[in-house]
This record gives structure tokens, C-alpha cells and sequence, in this order.
């Protein structure tokens, strides 16, 4: 179940610690899970933008003095 604050509130002033605890691990827990998913494509971003590998650009080597039929 998707729990909201305003369940976690209504469980604590109710007295039922079951459910505000349960409240509380779900909204905590959905957070983190967020959190986690965005470090996880930050660090993928800086692992590919900050590597050395060239672009296929850059490795392709072009002779200007060879027509195609030269070669």
C-alpha cells in the first residue's frame, strides 16, 4: 500500500503504532529508492562523459591525398 504523511499522522494520533510504523518505512523507503535511482544516472552520466574514449570521429583517419578510386 502507498502510504501518504497524512497517514503516518492519522496512525500516530490514533495510537496505532503498527500502522504509523508501517506508514513511516513506506514513505521513508519510496524516498530513498527515488534518491538511489537518481545517484544511480548521475554517476552513470560522469562515468561516460568523463571517460577517455574517443568518438568514432576522432578515430577514423582520412587521407586527403587518396581519391576513392586510389584506394
Amino acid at each position: 500500500m502507498e502510504y501518504e504523511v497524512s497517514d503516518a499522522i492519522d496512525a500516530a494520533f490514533n495510537g496505532n503504532t503498527t500502522d504509523f510504523q508501517d506508514a513511516i518505512n513506506s514513505i521513508l523507503g519510496n524516498k530513498v529508492r527515488e534518491r538511489v535511482g537518481v545517484e544511480r544516472i548521475a554517476v552513470a552520466q560522469s562515468f561516460f562523459n568523463g571517460s577517455d574514449a574517443s568518438s568514432p570521429e576522432e578515430d577514423t583517419e582520412y587521407n586527403e591525398d587518396y581519391s576513392d578510386e586510389d584506394i
